[in-house]
């Protein structure tokens, strides 16, 4: 027999009963059907065989609820099929399977999944609502409570596990050739890309382009900068102006023997004008969107309001410079500085 934190579990589905059902959640059917029509004060009631969704079992009945989340009651042991759903449910599941509960999920993090569904209808006070199929983001796992974040609603909420599919996908990991969630599996690869390529550069990926075309032009893998010097101007800033041919003519001398920096232009309007500029005054380096700071959080905390500012970061995001319009200078000869600590590159 198993035995999960200090409880002895039904060797078989036919053994298990509405006791041990009800000491876990995990076992619990999202939906069980009501065996005969019930009937209520005020008209309301379900028909013989109606699917209602399961909320809660407890020690001599069971909390239910119609699916269209309208009518809450509750049902004695014999009022529904429940139990019966438990037990055809336990009975398909395999060892690994069966001793994973709640508790035991919310520290396995490699089970979780990156979304989960919703099992029932949920209504908010303000009158929104997320229907049964409706995706969520999975924040965290508790053993009572989900944190999960509604992209439809831009809403973060607590819900209870047995509100949604997360256990089902947790079965379906435990028993996949790898044991872990996709979820997982990218967490690593990413963990394993920022380890070889650096903070930075893996948040950058995806969103540099040209500065004159606006088109994709992603740093080059095979040849990672150590340092990434991200100069922030506008076509309106004077300062900038005055600045920038001086950074490209240190460019121009500098990249040649040192091609271990690269500059990337951050504009401070809008994409259409940022590119206008950069044809203008001649630089073709890459750029970040003036919308993409934020998805690059390296950078965006760094940012000032103040314009033209010059930023020297390592590929982790460690910033070795900052400069803010009359400083700009200074930050670029402390990128000289560490140039000259490195070999020159033929």
């Amino acid at each position: 027999m198993l035995a999960i934190f200090g409880m002895a579990m039904a060797a078989s589905a036919a053994d298990l009963s509405w006791a041990d059902v009800a000491r876990r959640p995990e076992l619990w059917p999202a939906q069980c059907a009501v065996k005969d029509a019930i009937k209520f004060e005020g008209g309301a009631g379900v028909k013989a065989g109606e699917q209602v969704n399961v909320v809660a079992f407890k020690a001599t009945e069971v909390d239910v609820q119609t699916k269209d989340g309208k009518l809450d009651f509750a049902a004695q042991p014999d009022e529904t099929d429940v139990l019966d759903v438990a037990r055809a449910g336990y009975a398909v599941l395999t060892a690994k399977q069966q001793a994973l509960t709640y508790p035991a999920l919310a520290q396995k993090k490699e089970l979780w999944p990156e979304k989960v569904a919703l099992t029932r209808r949920i209504a908010f006070p303000d009158g929104k609502v997320l229907e049964n199929g409706d995706q969520v983001l999975l924040k965290a796992v508790q053993p009572d409570h989900l944190q999960v974040v509604s992209e439809k609603l831009n809403a973060r909420f607590n819900v209870v596990p047995g509100a949604t599919d997360l256990m089902a996908q947790a079965r379906t990991f435990v028993e996949s050739s790898d044991g872990v969630s996709p979820r997982y599996l990218a967490e690593k690869a990413e963990q394993e890309k920022i380890r070889t390529e650096g903070q930075i550069v893996t948040q950058l990926q995806g969103r540099l382009v040209n500065s004159v075309t606006g088109q994709p032009e992603p740093l080059d893998e095979a040849a990672l900068p150590h340092y990434l010097v991200f100069i922030r101007g506008s076509s309106t800033c004077s300062i900038t102006r005055h600045f920038l041919p001086t950074l490209m003519s240190y460019y121009n001398e500098t990249k040649p023997k040192h091609p271990e920096f690269e500059v990337i232009y951050i504009g401070a309007e809008e994409d259409a004008d940022s590119e206008k500029f950069a044809k203008e005054m001649g630089f073709t380096w890459r750029a970040l969107g003036y919308h993409s700071t934020a998805a690059v959080p390296s950078v965006h905390q760094t940012i000032d309001g103040l314009l033209p500012q010059l930023i020297v970061m390592d590929r982790n995001g460690r910033v070795l410079a900052n400069g803010i319009q009359a400083t700009a200078p200074a930050a670029l000869q402390q990128l000289d500085a560490l140039l000259k600590q490195s070999p020159a590159q033929n």
